[in-house]
């Protein structure tokens, strides 16, 4: 995980971007990679290929693997507001990662899923 985080840090560096943006990124970047590495190969080892473009002043990550076909944009928001007891497991990463950044996309192809994640 943190050789993955280190690239895609390195990358948005390269783009100027101060320590708050950095710290934003690496924490997206993280739980994105994190439910790949648990979720999409459960059975077996797989892989993850990761793509950086810092053209245009923004950081453009895609973050490819081969697993299971999962849309992490299809789950609902969490319920942020009610007390933490209430609350149902699960969700706070994707939506911790669409806050974060300014665009988040999801695509499967050639099966392959496809987390595109944008910050300027």
């Amino acid at each position: 995980l943190e050789p993955m985080l280190d690239f895609i840090e390195q990358s948005a560096k390269e783009l100027g971007f101060d320590a708050k943006k950095l710290n934003q990124v690496r924490l997206a970047s993280e739980e994105a990679l994190v439910n790949v590495i648990n979720y999409a190969y459960p059975e077996k080892r797989g892989n993850i290929e990761i793509i950086c473009d810092t053209q245009e002043k923004r950081l453009f990550l895609e973050i490819i693997d081969w697993g299971i076909s999962f849309n992490p944009l299809l789950l609902p928001d969490p319920d942020v507001k009610s007390p933490v007891e209430k609350r149902k497991i699960g969700g706070l990463g994707i939506y911790l990662v669409r806050s974060i950044m300014d665009r988040v996309d999801y695509r499967h192809d050639e099966n392959r899923n496809i987390l595109t994640l944008i910050k300027y």
